[in-house]
């Protein structure tokens, strides 16, 4: 029996140490300040490039770095960026932190649908054209994920 190759995949999995809170048009727990453990699980399908890759997992590390033992804001929330320091308004919360210590996605809401888009969009930016589809499943705990797909 001969065997074909039909597909090649990577896949990554790592977890990080996040707070957030959401905004939200109802009262929740979640509208305070809180934290998680997130698990990220990545799976980027394609041919592989000149480097014998289809991409190159330090990448993905760095993603990783950005996010973790950081805040994460909705930039839209964002009053004031000087220096060192960002404002941050909304909830009726008025933080003022160091800038390395907040991540600041081009999203309206922090939620794990939002972190899971944001996520796999850093991954296109430095995919190659050898990158078909990006999937990026964030787990917020051991019961509850967001999953995107991207496709060329």
């Amino acid at each position: 029996m001969t065997f074909r190759m039909v597909e090649r995949k990577i896949g990554w999995h790592k977890d990080f140490d996040s707070s957030h809170f959401l905004v939200l048009p109802y009262e929740s727990k979640c509208l305070r300040i809180h934290g998680h453990t997130y698990n990220v699980d990545v799976e980027i399908w394609g041919e592989l490039n000149e480097n014998g890759m289809i991409f190159d997992f330090n990448h993905l590390s760095k993603l990783i770095k950005l996010l973790d033992h950081r805040i994460l804001v909705s930039e839209s929330w964002v009053v004031k960026r000087g220096g060192d320091v960002v404002i941050i308004e909304k909830n009726g919360k008025r933080l003022e932190l160091p800038v390395d210590e907040a991540v600041i996605l081009d999203k309206p809401n922090v939620t794990a649908e939002y972190i899971a888009e944001w996520f796999a969009e850093r991954i296109a930016e430095k995919a190659g054209d050898n990158v078909k589809r990006i999937k990026v499943r964030i787990w917020e705990d051991p019961r509850s994920y967001a999953e995107v797909t991207l496709e060329r």
